[in-house]
C-alpha cells in the first residue's frame, strides 16, 4: 500500500486523494479548498486547490476600491479669495496699508486690486448705499518707490461688476486724482460714465507728476449703490514729465530690473521697491 501522507483511507466510505498545489501533501480531495483573491472589485477563483494549511485570506491590496460620483456643484458658489489675499502688490512689511477710500463694502477695497476685472457686484468693492458727494477708492504707494518719490499715472482702466453699473442709479460723473498727502488732491482725467451693466472706462492722460497717493473718484446720492470690480493703474516710466535725462544710480547692493509694470530695484535681502524711471 502507497504511503498516503495526510489523507485518510476508510474502506467503508472510500474518498479520492488528491496533491495540495501548494505544499504538494497529499490530503482527501475533499479537504482540498479552491483559493479565491479579489480580482479588481470581484473575488475570483484562482483555480488552485489547498490544503487548509496554505489556504490564504484574501489580500485586500489587490482589491480595487470604487470612489462615489462627485458631489453635485453647489450653485452660486463663493470660494476664498487667494488672489486678494496673495496680492503681490500689497505693503505688508512696509508698515502702511496700501488701499484706502469710502467703498468699503461687497468685498472690500482690495477686491478692487486683486487682478481680476471680471467678477460680480458681490465680489467687488462696493457701497451699498453711496455718500451723497464723493465715494473713492484708491492706492498708496508709500514704501513702493524709490526714496517715496511716488508714481507718475498715464492711464487708467475701471472695470464695472458683471452684474451691475458704477452707480446703480445710471450715469455718474467720476474723476481720477492724485495727490501727495492723502488730503488735497489734484484732478488728472475726469468724466461721466455710460451707465451700463460691465462697463469699462479705458482713459489715457498725460502725467501730472509723481504722486504718493491715486483714487478714483465716483459721485453718488445717497441713495444708491457704487461699485467698481477692479481698478488698473499704469505708470509713466519716460517722457518729459518724469524726465528723459539719464537713469540714476541704484542705491548701495541694490540693481535695476525692468518688468511689464516698470522698473524694479531689487535689494541683495530680497527686497524690492517699484521705481518709476
Amino acid at each position: 500500500m502507497r504511503p498516503h501522507g495526510r489523507a485518510k483511507v476508510d474502506r467503508f466510505n472510500p474518498s479520492a486523494f488528491g496533491i495540495c498545489d501548494s505544499c504538494g501533501f497529499l490530503y482527501n480531495l475533499k479537504d482540498l479548498h479552491f483559493q479565491k483573491e479579489w480580482y479588481g472589485a470581484r473575488i475570483q477563483n484562482t483555480n488552485m486547490l489547498r490544503c487548509y494549511h496554505c489556504l490564504d485570506r484574501l489580500q485586500e491590496q489587490h482589491r480595487v476600491i470604487h470612489l462615489p460620483a462627485d458631489p453635485v456643484p453647489v450653485e452660486n458658489p463663493r470660494p476664498e479669495r487667494e488672489s486678494i489675499l496673495d496680492d503681490p502688490q500689497t505693503t505688508i512689511g512696509f508698515g502702511s496699508d496700501p488701499v484706502f477710500g469710502t467703498m468699503t463694502q461687497g468685498a472690500g477695497l482690495r477686491a478692487a486690486f486683486d487682478a481680476n476685472p471680471t467678477k460680480p457686484f458681490g465680489l467687488s468693492a462696493a457701497s451699498y448705499i453711496s455718500i451723497n458727494g464723493d465715494n473713492t477708492i484708491g492706492r498708496n504707494w508709500l514704501g513702493f518707490t524709490y526714496n517715496n518719490q511716488g508714481v507718475a499715472a498715464k492711464r487708467i482702466v475701471v472695470y464695472a461688476p458683471l452684474n451691475g453699473r458704477f452707480f446703480g442709479n445710471g450715469s455718474s460723473a467720476w474723476r481720477f486724482e492724485g495727490s501727495n498727502d492723502g488730503v488735497s488732491f489734484t484732478t488728472l482725467a475726469s468724466g461721466v460714465t455710460v451707465g451700463i451693466v460691465a462697463e469699462i472706462i479705458d482713459v489715457s492722460f498725460p502725467s501730472g507728476g509723481f504722486y504718493l497717493y491715486h483714487r478714483f473718484v465716483l459721485a453718488g446720492n445717497g441713495i444708491h449703490s457704487v461699485s467698481v470690480a477692479m481698478l488698473h493703474i499704469y505708470q509713466q516710466l519716460t517722457g518729459p514729465s518724469v524726465g528723459t535725462g539719464p537713469i540714476p544710480p541704484p542705491p548701495a547692493g541694490f540693481v535695476y530690473l525692468t518688468g511689464p509694470d516698470g522698473a524694479y530695484l531689487f535689494g541683495p535681502d530680497g527686497s524690492f521697491l517699484l521705481a518709476p524711471i
